[in-house]
């Protein structure tokens, strides 16, 4: 909302302008918290942010992974409801969808080079290190939210 706001250029949004960035932000949040589920089942992960991770509450367990791909599923789903018929519509899914390709290879690359047994580090080189620090992480966590497609898309499209 605030990459939003700052688009704007000193005018204030209107309440349907402000609304949709709202929508949009709870898709940031849900891809994220998508993601964040999955890494931490695939590492094993006892803590995310100093509190036990989602799967390892009580009778949550793998159930995690389905809850996982129901947050990345609402994305779509309020995404459809609120935008679609708008011109930017498609490209927005288009963003969202390049953001969760790129993400979803890092977390591959992550997985290849420090997966479990015995360790190869031939294979964790400095170029490595930086091409799962941007693809793992950066798109979802410093890309998408200040992008600024994302708050153009609505601005000056609606």
């Amino acid at each position: 909302v605030e990459s939003y706001k700052l688009l704007k250029a000193g005018s204030e949004p209107s309440e349907e302008e402000e609304f949709l960035a709202c929508i949009l932000g709870w898709g940031i949040e849900w891809l994220q918290a998508y993601f964040l589920i999955l890494d931490d089942i695939m590492d094993n992960s006892q803590t995310r942010r100093g509190k036990p991770c989602w799967y390892r509450l009580p009778k949550v367990g793998l159930i995690a992974i389905n809850d996982g791909l129901v947050l990345r599923s609402q994305i779509s789903r309020i995404f459809k409801r609120y935008f679609h018929g708008k011109p930017y519509y498609v490209d927005l899914l288009d963003l969202f969808n390049e953001v969760d390709f790129k993400t979803t290879s890092g977390e591959l690359l992550d997985q290849i080079t420090t997966s479990e047994g015995q360790k190869d580090l031939s294979k964790y080189t400095v170029d490595v290190y930086r091409r799962i620090v941007e693809y793992k992480t950066a798109y979802y966590s410093f890309y998408l939210p200040v992008n600024k497609k994302c708050s153009f898309y609505i601005f000056w499209q609606h």
